[in-house]
């Protein structure tokens, strides 16, 4: 009648401690970390109840309770330690280990100090056996558990190297997402459209890690966008410029550049280079860059061409000098300078002035120009620059001049101020 009472006892013992260290431990922080020693106390008053009974193997229980309160005493210590150095030495200089690697360091510490106390408490105990069949249970688990095993040591490397950290934003073969929890077996990631994807350990050893949080959040995003052989580069480049400038998430430092990727069938492609805080937001940040993209192209007059042929044929010059040659539209555009961005319609029959005066077709602020600074006029031979007497002088294409004839695209320079020569004459 005593061996049933002594094992409800000792059942009944753990049974009752195991449920008061879980309803504490999910109100206090210490007695979660130190879960694993309270349950080995909750193992020696077990033993130490069932000990009270008058049974045939008291003596075996009472040794193994002296074997428990043993290895009570170093795993809370050793706990105690581990504790000490990863959560108070190791945070207070800034270092912070994977979860993983101080959890399978306890384990192995465990293991050690058990084989040890159970050595010192029988002092008959041969461990050597127990290593042998250890080693072969090892390896048949090993068989049987080597996907599991794969992806726990691959978990342990993924700690050391750490190529990724929680809340990072990665890459791995077609998925990506925020690295939301490393586990010992997989990671999590969390995806744009809020999916949660599990994905072992031992598959991302394998896959190519693309980590966009390092060194640094900081991406460069980029935009296409084709523009017609008509619309001059410097007028594109300036509108996808002005494109750049005030979308949220995107940084002013780096600056944003526009750079001509290449010529194609029917038009210029273009691409805007712009730097973003956070990789996450890269998709609404080039949604609203095409969106003003569209609109600026729109104001400035520059096309986005169709995927499609078009043959134009060149109209003829009229044979008859008497009649006299057509004067072609002509045009100045402010590249640089306080008007940039300007555009002045040239009239054949009346010219245009520039300068600082406000009676000028095109006043310049420039602290350069003269009041009356140059004159563009139509003559039989093309467009005429005529310099006025300037103080500053008038270069074309960089070199200093008092009239020349104009071809298209020749860069007109006023101080600082810079036009461009627009021709639709050719």
């Amino acid at each position: 009648m005593s061996q049933p009472l002594a094992l409800f006892a000792g059942l009944g013992t753990f049974a009752l401690l195991a449920v008061v260290l879980l309803a504490l431990g999910q109100r206090f922080f210490l007695v979660r970390q130190l879960a694993f020693p309270f349950g080995v106390a909750a193992l020696a008053a077990a033993l130490h109840a069932a000990g009270q009974f008058d049974i045939p193997q008291r003596a075996e229980v009472l040794a193994a309770r002296d074997w428990a309160l043993l290895f009570l005493g170093l795993a809370f210590v050793l706990r105690l330690l581990s504790l000490y150095f990863v959560d108070v030495y190791l945070r207070g200089r800034g270092v912070r280990l994977p979860p993983l690697l101080p959890a399978a360091g306890m384990f192995v510490i465990y293991t050690l100090t058990a084989l040890i106390s159970l050595r010192l408490t029988f002092p008959g105990f041969d461990v050597r056996p127990l290593l042998a069949t250890s080693a072969v249970t090892s390896l048949v688990l090993g068989l049987a558990l080597q996907p599991i095993l794969g992806n726990f040591f691959a978990g342990l490397v993924i700690s050391l190297e750490k190529p990724f950290r929680l809340n990072d934003w990665i890459k791995l073969g077609d998925q990506e997402g925020r690295v939301v929890a490393i586990t010992w077996r997989t990671t999590h990631l969390r995806t744009r459209e809020n999916d949660y994807i599990v994905i072992p350990n031992s598959k991302i050893s394998d896959e190519r890690i693309l980590n966009y949080y390092y060194p640094h959040p900081m991406h460069l995003e980029r935009v296409r966008v084709g523009a017609s052989y008509k619309d001059p580069p410097y007028r594109v480049r300036r509108a996808l410029l002005a494109c750049a400038a005030g979308v949220p998430g995107v940084l002013d430092n780096p600056a944003p550049d526009v750079q001509m990727n290449a010529f194609q069938d029917s038009e210029v492609l273009y691409e805007l280079r712009v730097w973003t805080e956070d990789v996450v937001q890269a998709p609404r940040i080039a949604s609203d860059l095409r969106a003003r993209i569209w609109e600026e192209f729109q104001r400035a007059g520059i096309t986005i061409p169709f995927p499609m042929r078009t043959l134009e044929i060149a109209p003829r010059r009229r044979a008859s000098k008497d009649q006299g040659d057509q004067p072609p539209r002509a045009r100045l555009y402010v590249a640089e300078g306080n008007e940039r961005g300007q555009t002045l319609e040239l009239d054949p029959a009346a010219g245009a002035t520039l300068g600082r005066s406000r009676t000028c077709t095109l006043p310049l602020g420039d602290s350069q120009a003269s009041k009356e600074h140059l004159r563009i006029e139509w003559t039989p031979e093309g467009y005429l620059l005529t310099d006025l007497g300037s103080s500053f002088g008038t270069r074309l294409n960089g070199q200093p001049v008092t009239t020349a004839h104009l071809r298209p695209l020749d860069r007109i320079a006023v101080g600082d101020t810079v036009l461009v020569f627009e021709s639709d004459g050719g």
